[in-house]
């Protein structure tokens, strides 16, 4: 069978490292408002091109917090910050119906290990914040089944649905496709509108971009404590994730190592 060496590994990686910067600028114009999203509900695939083997089970938790963002890194306003729980408060609530439950969190999927990490504009308090979710699956069709359900919800969910927040109950209006980045194996990012829990007048803005690369998801959820709607996930801070990951994924693979271990 014929064996894809380290140096062709690296060299993928890398051009992924290079491209990623070019892709995101080029769909940035696709995440803005309303009207300027036509067609952006399509799922992209491979533009550039995924460092991470497919074959293979995803790194352990120890590897896994070595390629998440790590605190005090900057990606243009945005500063990482090392948050307080180990995973976003989101994968405590529940869906309503259960098959939307995806878009909310992605914590039933199956993942055998997670890195978390949060960014945003120091010092601004009404700033977009973007939480950052890498994950690892036994493979990457475990990995490629996360995806799918987070696709299937967009679709079933797309008219609103209930999200059970312990002390308060949510309601989602809509779900709406938006462009992804053209980043690893395939991609997709969702816009979701809901009603302020306070105040059922008002509506309130959240932005979700999952990414996979092989065996590992990389998930950006974005909202803000504000009614305006900004417009997607922040590309600065999924360039920066991404870079990060595919330089690290890239090392890994110059070095042989038993598969599945961090």
């Amino acid at each position: 069978m014929y064996r894809v060496g380290n140096g062709q590994r690296l060299r993928r990686a890398a051009g992924a490292v290079i491209g990623a910067g070019a892709l995101l600028a080029g769909t940035a114009g696709c995440s803005g408002p309303a009207t300027d999203r036509a067609a952006a509900g399509a799922p992209t695939a491979g533009a550039v091109a995924s460092p991470s083997p497919s074959g293979t089970p995803g790194p352990g938790v120890d590897r896994l917090k070595q390629l998440v963002v790590a605190e005090g890194e900057k990606f243009g306003p945005y500063e990482v910050t090392d948050p307080l729980l180990d995973e976003p408060m989101s994968e405590l609530y529940e869906a309503r119906p259960a098959a939307c439950q995806p878009l909310t969190a992605l914590g039933k999927a199956g993942h055998t290990a997670q890195a978390y990490a949060k960014a945003s504009v120091p010092g601004q308090f009404q700033a977009v914040g973007t939480e950052i979710l890498l994950r690892s699956y036994r493979d990457a069709g475990a990995a490629a089944a996360a995806v799918k359900s987070l696709a299937d919800a967009g679709g079933r969910c797309a008219g609103g649905y209930a999200e059970d927040r312990a002390l308060a109950e949510a309601k989602v209006l809509k779900v709406e496709p938006v462009q992804a980045p053209a980043l690893g194996d395939e991609a997709r990012a969702y816009r979701i509108v809901t009603q302020d829990v306070k105040d059922p007048g008002i509506s309130l803005y959240k932005y979700l971009t999952l990414v996979r690369s092989g065996s590992v998801t990389l998930a950006f959820r974005s909202d803000v404590i504000d009614t305006k709607d900004f417009g997607g996930v922040p590309q600065e801070v999924v360039a920066g994730q991404w870079e990060k990951f595919a330089k690290g994924t890239a090392a890994s693979a110059a070095q042989p190592t038993t598969a599945g271990k961090p």
